[in-house]
């Protein structure tokens, strides 16, 4: 690749969730800032309906070395219609509202866009996003996670990389066997003002009596929401009250967001909940490795996780809607996919990439590719990259595979959040009722069961 991969620390990284810190560019005016691949700065771009470049639009690049920037490089360098990222916000709620007022005011400013999974049915009844039941080799995508971008019967977007929670436990540690002990044991979760927070409750609904409770299309009625769903979060609350670790108190974790929590599982934390990007973050802190051997472990967490990721879509009013196509094809296929895990830290949405099929997807059948060896594979299948020296010790393919196989085996018991499209109002109604359950404000089942219930119909409403 152009340049050399360098190290990059765990502050220096947000999430595809992101804490909610501010833009790294806006919407102005009808126009994007934009991030030039390989350049240090912004500068405006109209939305120009003539102009013959594509325009990619998604958050903050936070793939390990910059691995998205890369590849948009590469596909530019393969001789394709020259592409644009434009990397609208840091949090994904500041980019949902940017992607969505450009789409809403039937702007030409995008082609490809890079959504949160869970956007897919609010964009695609906004008629935002162009059906993709033509893209090939479906059946290579993991099931579960091309199911998110399905929005009554058609196929509106595909996966980029997914995201399952998986657990992290320093050398010594022993692993949890279930998320109450999880909770016992000193964690450093995401329960920040944030979609963390939401994530990170749902899973402690699931996982003490929720079931299959607020996932999906199927919305839980009043007396469920009152008498499991309630219930549980008030236990996660009395965990995070009164702590059962003096160690680690799981109330700190209440301003962390996936940075953080990587901060604390640096300085001491004996476990932490987090996606599989922390992993290959994590290896590059020397405090982490000794040698080439890491001093931490990876599992897929105990019980039910959340199915996070981003996906790929076409806009709607893009003015090149097939080379948008394509380049979609490019960056979801086997060689990108195969990158953005072995070099980025992002999981792929394919099988093709950690060496299984749909017929063949056990994760001890998981086979992957070096960092090095996934830049090869991508030049030889026509892409730019030109195999620069790394100045990092790499990842070997013993890790790699230690990675693929706890994201295998988390995807096996992965559930959606609820599918609605009034995602946004639901995840700021929910995560605000969480919060007064935390603090022990007054709220009570019913208003609680009330609250959530209109806001997974679109109807504002608050605990």
């Amino acid at each position: 690749m152009t340049g050399r991969r360098r190290r990059f620390l765990p502050r220096e990284r947000t999430s595809w969730l992101g804490a909610a810190s501010g833009a790294a560019a806006v919407l102005v005016c009808g126009a994007a800032l934009v991030l030039w691949p390989g350049s240090s700065g912004y500068r405006a771009l109209a939305p120009d309906c003539a102009r013959s470049e594509l325009v990619v639009a998604g958050g903050t690049d936070v793939s390990l070395n910059n691995q998205r920037r890369q590849l948009i490089r590469d596909w530019n360098a393969g001789g394709n219609p020259h592409a644009t990222l434009v990397e609208v916000a840091e949090s994904t709620d500041s980019q949902h509202s940017q992607i969505k007022a450009m789409e809403e005011s039937g702007g030409c400013g995008y082609d490809v866009l890079v959504m949160d999974n869970t956007w897919t049915a609010e964009f695609a009844a906004g008629g935002y996003l162009r059906p993709l039941d033509d893209i090939g080799r479906r059946s290579d995508f993991f099931p579960v996670a091309l199911e998110t971008g399905q929005w009554h019967g058609k196929q509106y977007a595909v996966p980029f990389n997914v995201d399952v929670g998986l657990l992290y436990r320093r050398d010594g540690v022993q692993a949890p066997e279930n998320w109450s002990n999880l909770l016992d044991s000193g964690a450093a979760l995401q329960l920040g003002d944030y979609e963390g927070l939401t994530v990170n409750a749902l899973e402690a609904v699931w996982n003490d009596g929720g079931g299959r409770l607020l996932t999906g299309e199927e919305h839980p009625d009043q007396e469920k929401l009152r008498k499991k769903v309630f219930p549980a979060l008030e236990r996660m609350a009395s965990h995070v009250r009164e702590p059962r670790s003096a160690r680690w108190p799981l109330a700190a974790s209440r301003s962390y967001d996936e940075q953080k929590s990587m901060e604390a599982f640096l300085s001491g934390a004996p476990l932490m909940r987090n996606w599989p990007y922390a992993f290959s973050t994590l290896a590059t802190e020397p405090g982490m490795r000794a040698g080439k051997r890491l001093r931490y472990a990876v599992a897929a967490l105990p019980g039910t996780t959340v199915l996070g990721g981003q996906n790929l879509a076409v806009s709607k009013h893009s003015p090149h809607p097939d080379a948008a196509l394509k380049l979609v094809e490019y960056l979801s296929g086997t060689d990108s996919q195969r990158l953005l895990f072995a070099c980025g830290g992002f999981a792929p949405g394919r099988y093709s990439a950690l060496g299984l099929s749909p017929e063949h997807h056990a994760a001890a059948d998981v086979k992957v590719m070096t960092c090095s060896a996934a830049e090869q594979a991508l030049k030889s299948g026509g892409g730019g990259s030109d195999g620069a020296e790394s100045e990092e010790v790499e990842l070997d393919e013993a890790q790699l595979t230690d990675l693929g196989k706890a994201v295998v085996q988390a995807l096996d018991r992965a559930q959606p959040r609820p599918v609605t499209p009034h995602y946004s109002t639901f995840t700021g109604t929910f995560r605000g009722c969480v919060q007064k359950i935390f603090d022990r404000s007054g709220t009570d089942a019913r208003t609680f069961a009330g609250a959530v219930g209109r806001s997974l119909d679109g109807r504002t409403a608050s605990c």
